[in-house]
């Protein structure tokens, strides 16, 4: 296997932001946020006979975690994971046999397909552009990529991640995931895993850069020991060009997670996360939304948001229907 990113040597790395201006502190006190949320829900077969799962995507207040309305039918076998919520539209993975991707509008509707063959997809804030991972064909991958697209110009490019001109690594090609755009309709941020221990932000020239070697690296200031693994996800991008990160720290069995952002070259912690943290969405204002509790189905959650100050618990799943009970699967506002 030749691998075309530059691992990051215990979860840390170092770099210069792409973005420009003073860093700010996060949002001010009771700062507004978005009025609703999207979240994934798995579910379990409503049927006893059978075992099936499945995944749908609903709209819920981000006040009072009301339900607002479903978005995507229950259907078992049929897997509907929220990606993000942009102009009016939900975009999602839907999963059976393959994967693609698809939206649906915040009002209701019907679903449409956006990216057949995609596992992560992203669209630039003024809508030109379109950034998407192709899904690997099978086991024996030759070549993890992203694809970059103007809309407008049919201008392409692709950034190759790894490649494995033999076919003959079977573990899978390095995750790529957390695709967001910056403010400037240039630069690409993206979440990318050798391993599940080595996991890390990188930008990127979405129009120029050719190989994983070609991104930057977010900072992730860590301990140097050999009992610590340090790494990076859910990157977003503010509307001031700062990008946001999560940066997650494992050290004796104990985890312990920062929200943080990055720009013009300096690092400021926003938030520390309380423990089991997870499905972390940032808004462009900066608000943040998270779940935490047990993963399975059966088990509840309580969804959190931060806006500034001590955060806020929305709700505490399940409580969107008597049967069958439900757990949260992904969300993003």
């Amino acid at each position: 296997m030749v691998l075309v990113v530059a691992a990051m040597t215990a979860g840390c790395a170092g770099g210069v932001s792409p973005a420009s201006g003073p860093a700010s502190a996060g949002p001010a006190a009771g700062a507004t946020f978005p009025a609703v949320f999207a979240a994934s829900f798995p579910f379990t077969s409503a049927n006893p006979q059978r075992t099936d799962l499945g995944e749908r995507i609903a709209l819920l207040s981000s006040r009072t975690g009301d339900l607002v309305r479903w978005l995507t039918p229950r259907q078992d076998g049929l897997f509907d994971a929220v990606l993000s919520v942009q102009d009016g539209w939900v975009y999602f993975l839907r999963g059976t046999l393959s994967v693609s991707v698809w939206r649906v509008p915040v009002a209701g509707g019907r679903a449409q397909l956006v990216q057949a063959g995609a596992v992560d997809y992203a669209v630039s804030p003024d809508g030109r552009a379109i950034a998407y991972v192709p899904r690997e064909p099978g086991p024996n991958w030759r070549v993890s990529e992203i694809v970059v697209r103007n809309l407008v110009t049919g201008r392409q490019n692709t950034i190759v991640m790894a490649t494995n001109p033999d076919g003959i690594y079977t573990n899978g090609p390095p995750g790529i995931s957390g695709l967001t755009w910056a403010p400037d309709d240039t630069h690409l941020a993206v979440q990318s895993s050798l391993s599940a221990v080595i996991i890390s932000v990188q930008v990127f020239d979405a129009f120029t850069a050719r190989t994983g070697f070609a991104g930057r690296y977010a900072p992730a200031p860590c301990a140097d020991t050999d009992n610590l693994t340090c790494g990076e996800l859910d990157p977003a991008y503010l509307t001031s060009g700062a990008l946001t990160y999560v940066i997650q720290r494992v050290s004796g069995g104990t985890v312990r997670a920062s929200l943080v952002e990055w720009q013009a070259g300096r690092l400021e912690t926003l938030l520390s996360l309380p423990a089991g943290a997870s499905f972390i969405s940032v808004s462009a204002q900066g608000q943040a939304i998270w779940a935490t509790g047990p993963l399975q189905p059966e088990a509840p959650q309580t969804i959190w948001r931060w806006s500034g100050g001590a955060p806020v618990k929305i709700t505490t799943l399940p409580s969107l229907g008597p049967s069958p009970a439900y757990g949260v699967g992904g969300l993003a506002w």
